[in-house]
């Protein structure tokens, strides 16, 4: 009932709150109010909060009642908001799928609408504003529209209620406060429901001072609660980001920075603000109090510290997974320690709780782990939090903290002295401007998922860290100083100085003796011996004071050494760093680099993307909604815009004849588009006014002929012209284009400067050339399907660069040269240099330019760290958040996967369709008549009698092909050979010779018709039962038919063999029965299965034949790598031209070897038709096509001495691709790399080249001449560019030589120009890969004008092509096939196509898989010195483990401080103390081998690994203690203490698991590299024999060049992940005339080749950088699990939970074995405890615990007490018993008696069940939720299991049943015969009683409970029935018994495979752990269902004879 208006409820009656109706005011909008009002009809009902969303309640009447605010709820209640529950599909939106800009978490409208009485409200979901045009917000007034959404805004940025990102959602109001009706007003203007009185908002005492009733307290709550107070304070943050952008815009250069405050009128501006910003941030403290909350006491903060100090803190580890939450006082509930503030949103209430979490809850979503970081903080979201208790506000006041530090020391001019500059705080005072980052809803959203995903990226950090510690310390110990060894020109007289050449070097010759020296360090003393790059004569290796860079750039401390180990992670400027270590030290320091690469780039670093991907696809998949803020609108390319309109898929028919002609001529008009383009791209630098002329024509051609296009379509419209403008998207993008393209051909603009960027009007039109092109349309939908996600991402980097480009504006300007290109002079700089940062190209500089300009100033550190840290953040979080908003996008949605299983799995067991191929298609047996002998198989039956045809040929050879034996059929139909030992099976299985064929699938359902089972709807919550019952088929059957009709197609074909003789002999001459032939058959495998009448491969010979032939590749690839062309030069100088030469007849040996092979393998199996022939491998293809390369090489290099050109000698390169074909798992690899997804990487290529090609004419029109210089920088211009200057090479120094001035393209780094389209599109292309755009960038900004010298940063504006294009063009597109990549691994593996549920069970299994048992004595030792060492073995978290731990954290410390400087007191000191550490990690090893004994000490790998190397430690530490090392010993000793530090990550369980986590993908990371390898190899080969004689470049000296196959390794490997690949490109592309070509006189040219430059460095950058690296990042993200590794998470499997059930486990497999006897599975099932506990009663119902509970007290008993039986009070019993829950302990008993049954059924004869079984077994109990976690096939297979599982319970319940008959009929016949005695002994008279043997048979059965014990309890052995006696129970009445082999259970039991074992059990919908539980079935069902079996009829037979009894 409607309340009274402004009614106030009576005192002390609690009124009943109904929700009222929200209004709406002439603007629209919507409002979110909690109103109270009384309820007539039940005043004294429960109070409850309800969400008022929807302005249809404008029209009810107004039912507000202004009462006080009251806390609506009790502490411990959870108050649940009134919403529409179903979930719509993902077409439609989700429950928070909404877009609007009104909620804080983008949660979807909802409106209220009456029903159909009209006398209840209900939500109904409101129309998404994305889509509907014409929705309130779309026609409210503008001016009210931007002052709602200015309040909008102001509530996400200022949040002055404290919200959290995780916070639920918020309804926010929507109208002007004056628009309130006035029956509501109150005095001030607010609005009464809102508004909350003083005293229940304003508790406590917040600073101690200030009370409720504190006037001043009051005021200040006031002010915060007006309705304005967050909309000014967001246009102040606004002013003061623009105040700082323009204080900064100016140069520095031009405008000096002042040396004072108060100089400039940006001053006093940002001073008031801060003087506001700090008023804000009193009056919030004031309000709600500083740290503590304003209940909290004194005496609870002394007692919290007391706590802290005395209690024993419950430590959790560094690199937890969860955090803790916000302390909380304990002496008050949640409800009453915070005020609840009022106004606008602040007063939001405490109960409220509607984030997707409390949603899930409700709903019966699972609960995922990352929701913990949401749960954690919702107590902390129902309160108005102290100030510094909210992280937007810790950020605040470090902000006007260092505002006001920085303006004490600007007055006192302390802040920028000339020694030192403290500008730190000035640039912290920027992040007040950071709450811009919440500044839209999308942005919002991408926060909340990345501080949601903050813990697990936390954990990885941490990770990563570590491994950049160990690789610190062993980068120290190795190559400290070597850094400042460089070579140096000695002056020709003695009193010069010498000149620094920059060369880093290891020793120099010695002027006198010529011979190799050693450097010279500081002292003047020289190094023993000489290493790396020696200097030449007349110069010297000296070590230098002081490092490069400013003393940066070094390995002399753990600092800097950790500096230089993250720019190698980085992958970028690396190879500098490794090829300057390899000229100071050794060649093989390169291999420290390339490990650190790999292990730290390639596979550590790539959990980042793994965590990102996986945290954000799992935030998707729980809320529903984007984890970017992307709205649900339509995509910007839709499926509409193919025609005019679409309706159920297909254009129809219309009546406009305009708009049937457009469509007729639509293609024309895409052709007109690539026209116009291809006219554009023929302009060039040398294009003649002429052409000029013809291109401007046909531009204004085209764009008329595009403006009568537009009004055609326009007009096709009429009369209904506006759809138009709302039909399809892309109308008003051609609309636009055609108006910007016509106002552009004006004269006036068309001649001025900016009209060539204003040509990418034009250009846009290219789009649609890209729709017509197939298959880009489905790309495009899938990459920029939904563009509000990845524009949401795009502005939330933009805006955090801007914000590092204020702060490092703040603390570098004004410090770097203006000589610089990023000298941070003003903010638009600054922005491009933390963009360049961002992009990671040449990001050193910068780092080294910061610190070398801090240097003098002492801001060398900050500017290191601040550098790094955003390097860190941008390149590894914000880049690979791109990866997800894009992988997002090709991800399945989580409503649709459970029906895409089920058509992927009926598409799985349809057999493969025959695919004719080119070998089958000219097969000339498919032309000749078949003549079968009719009699051949008269005895199958007759389904396998079938004609045979020529297709059995097709059939067979296309099911096959491609594929080798392991494909074949032939092992399961005939059986497995006995496998080889010894040394032929260590071959055997190198090879894989043994592999085990893959399983065939399961045949078609023919009697299912599919488009019956396809799921119509995709909402059906039934859908896993529909589909299980569809495919409840005899699975045996179908195994057997598919049995059966291998053997019909093994007959069909030997029958047509038979028929056609000839068909089966190689060269249509050598049959099977041929000597010849059977020999060669028996060395190789057939190509195509099994053969038929053939002889199988034998087991020695086939092996020995392989290893000769990869013995002979190995030997190949060896000639390659010495006979280099250099040598080949050499050796030719030196012995003359000949033939005869070693490494020719290696040539030819090798060649001959494979040719034999070729000619073995043809003579076997034949060529080509026959039916196993050698072409219908794809291996054997490819290895045909490497001989056929081999024999052109080897022929060519017999005609021509040294071979005829580059081509034929770069064939040498094939031989290394043989080392593919040879392993299966090779093979397999490759094919995921390359062919597996190859045309979905094509896809993704051909897209990003159509990208390139508008941006590449485009570019052409703006720069095209215009990137041109004078190679002397003093030139003006081209005029002034001529005659000669003298150049000086080693700059600051006075040595210079006359050159000739040149006027020609810049090359910084890499030729470059964009005089055509096609060096355009060359750079473009370059640019992609982000190598050397700066360079160009850079040269762009200096353009002065047309034939004028570039300068400076003259035209800084033209970065916006480069910024656009890297951000559009590198970031997305590598992003596209890193994400491509990660689909083709997911799709492969069938992950894409898993819900979140079945992902976490496989991360679940991974887990256990990984589990071993423990290796533990069987005993606890009796001796009291062995027991203490066995607790301190066994105990993971006692105190010795624990110091063992300080003590791992005391050896690394140490290790950090090694330095370069020489302190000897220092390092006696750290040996000693190294030695004392080891001989306590000796000791804490002889320990734990004491306590657990050799046996089960050497069990685990750990222990062995602590003995290796705390044994070498020991061994190499004590001759340096002693002083008489030598360099093998320090060696030794440095690795030795690394390893033990390497003991950390097993102590420490964050990392332990993170580092299990990471070793799960290892296997697959090491099969991709030895892959890429072999690439390797190939590549090597070939880059040396085409490029090993050219001339070196400018990139280029005596190690990096193409002279040797070992440099070209190194070249490649740094190349691979796109470093300066480029250079050496153009480098290796010199032709005449800056190189020699071939002569008679030398025929040997040193001009590299344009051609194979391109093609080879090209093929190898899209290879390496595109596929490979993408291909490990796929390999992490696949094998990354996490989800049950998280602490505190529901059922969680940690590793506490683990180890107690290992202890548990040790416990009863006492031997070790790994199994568990069935004897012992209740006694272990009793002990199980934590997650796995499965114990029938509870622990307090226990026998003991009740004896306990029940005790009699000991005091004085009176009449009244209750009766005391043995100690026992009954009153206390019963009251323990009545506690029982009844319905629970049989629930709890169902499943006990389910789980022992299974595991007895899954126990392995002999053995028991294994220790993972039982795990898993515990799992699908206990953890998981068989329905939702296992996927189609496993539930198929668990149903089985299950049935069985079933059976047998109903089975051992029925043996009860007739036991339990049969004991009672026995005693009833024995009280009868009794009572029959008695009545004798009383008559007198004798009687002679005949009883017959009672004909029911005596079974055998028991309660699981008493397992081993017959019905009387007594303990039974060995698994068999006895009696007390020890006798077995056996008796003629009896012959039954369960155990013998004829037993039912034995016997029926259905054939399933092992995995089937581990899958879920049932399918029906129940809650997490109901889902094991069927409900038990009662006598009455159990009897009715055996009514018709033999059981049944037995028990009939006993009721009649009771009857007759």
């Amino acid at each position: 009932m409607d309340a009274v208006d402004g009614e106030t409820p009576t005192t002390g009656r609690t009124s009943s709150r109904t929700h009222s109706p929200v209004l709406e005011h002439p603007g629209g909008g919507l409002q979110r109010r909690f109103s109270w009002s009384r309820n007539d009809g039940d005043a004294d009902s429960p109070q409850r909060p309800v969400i008022l969303t929807t302005p249809e309640h404008a029209a009810a009447p107004l039912r507000h009642s202004v009462t006080p605010y009251e806390a609506p709820f009790k502490d411990a209640e959870q108050p649940r908001p009134y919403f529409h529950h179903d979930f719509p599909t993902q077409s439609q939106g989700s429950l928070e799928s909404g877009a609007d800009d009104d909620e804080v978490h983008l949660t979807g409208a909802v409106r209220w609408q009456s029903d159909t009485e009209g006398n209840q409200d209900r939500p109904v979901r409101t129309q998404n504003r994305y889509k509907d045009v014409n929705s309130p917000l779309a026609r409210v007034p503008t001016l009210k529209s931007v002052s709602r959404n200015l309040r909008r805004v102001s509530v996400r940025v200022v949040n002055l209620a404290g919200i959290t990102l995780e916070d639920r959602p918020i309804r926010l109001e929507d109208d002007h406060m004056d628009e309130t009706p006035k029956a509501l007003e109150t005095p001030t203007g607010e609005n009464p429901s809102f508004l909350p009185n003083h005293a229940s908002a304003l508790r406590g005492r917040t600073l101690g001072v200030f009370g409720p009733q504190s006037t001043f307290r009051r005021t200040m709550y006031n002010v915060l609660t007006w309705t304005w107070t967050e909309p000014i304070i967001l246009l102040l943050i606004f002013a003061n980001a623009i105040v700082l952008t323009i204080q900064s815009a100016r140069s520095v250069f031009a405008n000096p920075r002042p040396s004072r405050y108060f100089q400039s009128p940006e001053d006093y501006i940002l001073f008031v603000l801060f003087v506001i910003f700090t008023l804000e941030a009193f009056a919030r403290t004031i309000v709600s109090g500083f740290i503590f909350y304003p209940e909290t006491r004194i005496t609870d903060i002394k007692s919290i510290s007391a706590g802290l100090k005395t209690t024993k803190s419950r430590v959790q580890s560094k690199f937890s997974s969860t955090r803790d939450p916000v302390e909380k006082p304990s002496s008050h509930s949640a409800s009453s320690s915070q005020p609840q503030y009022g106004g606008t949103h602040m007063q939001q209430s405490s109960d409220q709780s509607s984030s997707s979490s409390w949603i899930g809850s409700r709903i019966g979503l699972p609960r995922h782990p990352f929701q913990l970081a949401i749960e954690r903080q919702q107590s902390m979201s129902k309160q108005s939090r102290p100030y510094l208790r909210h992280s937007w506000n810790r950020i605040d006041f470090v902000a006007v903290l260092s505002y006001w530090i920085m303006f004490a020391l600007s007055i006192t001019g302390l802040e920028a002295r000339d020694n030192r500059h403290l500008y730190i705080f000035r640039a912290l005072s920027v992040l007040r401007v950071a709450r811009l980052l919440a500044v839209t809803s999308g942005t919002t959203t991408i926060m909340r998922s990345l501080k949601t995903a903050g813990p697990l990226l936390v954990n990885v950090a941490a990770f990563v860290l570590f491994a950049v510690i160990l690789f610190s310390i062993i980068g120290v110990q190795a190559f400290k100083g070597s850094f400042r060894r460089t070579c140096q020109l000695m002056p020709s007289d003695s009193s010069g100085e010498p000149i620094d050449l920059g060369q880093n070097c290891g020793g120099y010759i010695d002027p006198i003796t010529l011979a190799p020296t050693g450097a010279i360090d500081q002292s003047g003393e020289t190094i023993a011996s000489p290493k790396g790059f020696i200097c030449p004569l007349g110069q010297q290796c000296i070590e230098a004071a002081s490092n490069p860079h400013s003393n940066v750039q070094s390995f002399d401390n753990i600092f800097f050494g950790a500096l230089q180990v993250f720019i190698v992670a980085g992958v970028n400027q690396w190879a500098p760093v490794m090829y300057t270590m390899m000229d100071a030290d050794f060649f093989v320091s390169c291999l420290f680099f390339i490990v650190g690469v790999i292990v730290l780039n390639f596979w550590l670093l790539n959990m980042f993307v793994a965590v990102i991907t996986n945290t954000f696809a799992s935030i998707r998949a729980e809320t529903k909604k984007s984890a970017f803020g992307a709205g649900t609108g339509g995509p910007v390319i839709d499926e509409r815009d193919e025609g005019w309109s679409i309706v159920n898929g297909k254009i129809p028919r219309t009546k406009n004849w305009l708009q049937a002609a457009y469509l007729r001529t639509k293609l024309a008009w895409v052709l007109l588009v690539l026209a116009d383009l291809v006219v554009q791209a023929m302009k060039d630098v040398d294009s003649t006014p002429k052409e000029l002329k013809f291109i401007d024509r046909f531009e204004l051609i085209a764009t008329i002929a595009f403006d009568v296009e537009i009004v055609w379509r326009i007009a096709s419209y009429f009369p209904d012209y506006r759809s138009f403008f709302t039909k399809k998207t892309s109308n008003l993008l051609d609309l636009f284009l055609a108006v910007t393209t016509t106002i552009i051909q004006i004269p006036l603009i068309k001649r001025s400067e900016v009209y060539p960027w204003l040509t990418i009007f034009q250009l846009v039109r290219f789009y649609r050339v890209i729709l017509t092109v197939p298959r880009m349309r489905p790309l495009l939908l899938r990459v920029f399907g939904n563009m509000y996600g990845l524009a949401n991402m795009t502005l939330f980097l933009l805006l955090t660069n801007f914000l590092a480009a204020l702060i490092a504006v703040q603390l570098f300007r004004g410090d770097v040269s203006q000589e610089n290109t990023m000298n941070f002079s003003a903010t638009y700089n600054s922005f491009l240099a933390m963009y360049q940062i961002f992009t990671s190209e040449n990001w050193t500089d910068i780092l080294y330019l910061v610190a070398e300009s801090g240097s003098p100033f002492h801001q060398t550190l900050i500017s290191v760290l601040f550098v790094v840290a955003w390097f860190f953040f941008a390149n590894f979080i914000l880049l690979q958040m791109f990866i997800a908003v894009i992988n997002e996008n090709f991800e399945v949605a989580e409503e649709h996967k459970r029906n895409q299983q089920f058509n992927d799995y009926l598409r799985k067991s349809e057999p493969t369709a025959t695919r004719v191929n080119w070998v089958d298609k000219w097969n000339p047996y498919r032309f000749i008549k078949a003549n079968p002998k009719s009699l051949a198989v008269e005895s199958m039956p007759s389904n396998l009698v079938l004609p045979l045809k020529k297709a059995v040929v097709v059939g067979d050879a296309a099911g096959s092909s491609g594929k080798g034996k392991e494909d074949g059929m032939g092992t399961n139909l005939l059986g497995d050979a006995p496998k080889a030992k010894g040394f032929i099976g260590v071959i055997r299985r190198w090879f894989d010779l043994d592999r085990t064929p893959e399983s065939v699938q399961m045949a078609t359902l023919k009697s299912i018709r599919r488009e019956s089972v396809i799921p119509q709807t995709v909402g059906d919550i039934h859908d896993n039962e529909r589909h299980l019952d569809i495919l409840a088929v005899n699975t045996d059957a179908t195994i057997e038919e598919t049995n059966d009709a291998l053997y019909e197609q093994r007959a069909q074909k030997g029958d047509f063999i038979e028929a056609h003789p000839s068909y089966d002999k190689t060269f249509w001459l050598l049959s099977n029965q041929n000597k010849l032939r059977f020999l060669c058959q028996k060395v190789v495998t057939p190509a195509n299965g099994e053969r038929i009448f053939g002889t199988s491969p034998s087991n020695i010979a086939q092996p020995l034949f392989q290893l000769v032939i990869i013995l002979a590749v190995f030997g190949g690839i060896g000639v390659a790598w010495k006979a280099t062309p250099i040598y080949r030069r050499e050796y030719y100088a030196k012995h003359g031209f000949s033939r005869g030469t070693w490494f020719d007849i290696a040539d030819l040996t090798f060649g001959g070897i494979l040719l034999i092979e070729f000619l073995v393998k043809i003579t076997a199996d034949g060529f080509i038709f026959t039916p196993n022939a050698y072409l219908l491998s794809i291996w054997n293809v490819i290895d045909f096509l490497i001989l056929c390369a081999l024999l052109a090489n080897m022929i060519t290099t017999l005609v021509v001495i040294g071979g005829v050109s580059r081509v034929t000698r770069s064939l040498k390169a094939f031989r290394a691709l043989r080392l593919i074909t040879f392993f299966p798992w090779m093979r397999e690899t490759f094919h995921s790399v390359l062919f597996a997804g190859a045309r979905s990487l094509f896809d993704a290529a051909l897209l990003a080249l159509l990208y390139m090609v508008p941006y590449a004419v485009w570019g052409v029109n703006i720069f095209s001449g215009l990137m041109y210089m004078c190679n002397d920088e003093n030139s003006p211009g081209k005029a002034e560019c001529i005659n000669e200057y003298i150049a000086t090479p080693i700059e600051g120094s006075d040595m210079g030589f006359l050159a000739p001035r040149a006027w020609d393209r810049p090359s910084p780094s890499t030729v470059f120009s964009f005089d055509s389209f096609g060096r355009s599109l060359l750079i473009l292309f370059e640019i992609v890969s982000l190598e050397g755009w700066i360079d160009i960038m850079g040269v762009a900004m200096g353009i002065q004008g047309r034939d004028l010298q570039p300068k400076g940063n003259t035209s800084e504006l033209n970065s916006i092509f480069f910024v656009a294009y890297n951000l559009l063009g590198a970031v997305v597109i590598l992003t596209l096939f890193v994400s491509i990549i990660i689909g083709n691994f997911s799709t492969r593996s069938g992950m894409a196509l898993l819900t979140e549920e079945q992902k976490r069970w496989i991360d679940l299994q991974k887990l256990i898989k990984r589990q071993r048992p423990s290796k533990r004595p069987k005993v606890k030792p009796s001796d009291p010195w062995r027991a203490w060492c066995f607790d301190r073995a066994v105990s993971k978290h006692g105190w010795w483990s624990r110091c063992m731990t300080g003590l791992y954290c005391v050896h690394i410390a140490a290790l950090m401080t090694q330095t370069f400087t020489e302190q000897s007191g220092l390092d006696t000191f750290r040996d000693i103390l190294f030695l004392f550490l080891t001989t306590l990690y000796l000791v804490d090893v002889i320990i734990r081998m004491i306590g657990l004994g050799w046996r089960s000490f050497r069990a685990n790998g750990w222990n062995l690994f602590d003995v290796f190397v705390i044994t070498g430690s020991f061994a190499t530490t004590v001759p340096i203690v002693l002083g008489t090392s030598g360099f093998l010993i320090l060696q030794s000793q440095k690795l030795f203490l690394v390893s033990i530090a390497f003991k950390l990550v097993q102590k420490n369980n964050g990392l332990n698991q993170l580092f299990k986590t990471s070793v799960a993908s290892l296997p697959a990371i090491m099969k991709l590299l030895l892959l890429w390898i072999t690439l390797f190899l190939f590549f090597s080969i070939a880059f040396v024999e085409v490029f090993g004689l050219t001339r070196w470049g400018s990139a280029e000296n005596h190690n990096q060049n193409y002279n040797s196959i070992t440099n070209a390794l190194v070249m490649l490997v740094f190349m691979s992940v796109g470093e300066g690949w480029n250079q050496y490109m153009h480098d290796y592309a010199r032709t005449y005339p800056m190189c020699t070509n071939s002569s008679l006189a030398d025929v040997d040219s040193d001009c590299g080749s344009t051609g194979w430059a391109f093609f080879l460095f090209i093929s190898w950058n899209l290879l390496s950088m595109y596929i490979f690296l993408n291909m490990f990042t796929g390999v992490v993200v696949e094998n990354f699990s996490y989800v049950f590794q998280l602490h505190g998470s529901q059922n969680s499997l940690n590793r506490d939970e683990m180890r107690a059930f290992k202890k548990t486990w040790a416990a009863f497999d006492v031997n070790g074995a790994g199994y568990l006897e069935k004897s012992q599975f209740v006694k272990f099932f009793s002990r199980l405890s934590g997650v796995f506990e499965v114990r029938i009663y509870p622990a307090q119902f226990e026998l003991h615990n009740i004896i306990k509970a029940a005790q009699a007290s000991d005091g004085p008993r009176t009449m009244y007490s209750a009766p005391v039986v043995d100690n026992i009070d009954i009153r206390k019993l019963a009251g323990v018993l009545d506690g029982v829950d009844q319905r629970e302990v049989r629930r709890r008993r169902l499943l006990y008696n389910r789980l022992y049954h299974e595991a007895m059924v899954i126990a392995e004869p002999g053995k028991g069940i294994s220790f993972t079984n039982m795990l898993l077994l515990l799992c699908h109990y206990k953890i998981i939720v068989d329905d939702s976690a296992l996927r189609l096939d496993e539930m198929l297979r668990r149903r089985t299991t299950i049935d069985y599982v079933t059976d047998t319970v109903n089975l051992d319940r029925v043996r009860s049943l007739l036991k339990m008959i049969y004991f009672r009929r026995r005693y009833l016949a024995w009280r009868e015969e009794r009572a029959r005695a008695r009545w004798q002994e009383n008559q007198g008279i004798p009687e002679i009683v005949v009883d017959d043997t009672p004909s029911t048979p005596t079974l055998r059965s028991r309660d699981i409970t008493q397992a081993n014990r017959d019905s009387q309890g007594f303990q039974l052995e060995d698994n068999h029935s006895y009696s007390s006696s020890g006798r077995t129970v056996r008796s003629p009445e009896n012959p039954f018994n369960p155990s013998e082999p004829s037993s039912p259970i034995v016997g029926a039991r259905p054939r399933y495979s092992d995995a089937s074992m581990f899958s879920g059990i049932d399918l029906r919908p129940h809650s997490a752990r109901e889902s094991m539980i069927v409900e038990e079935t009662s006598p009455q069902e159990v009897l009715t269902s055996l009514d018709k079996s033999i059981w049944g009829e037995m028990m009939h037979d006993l009721a009649i004879e009771e009857e007759d009894d």
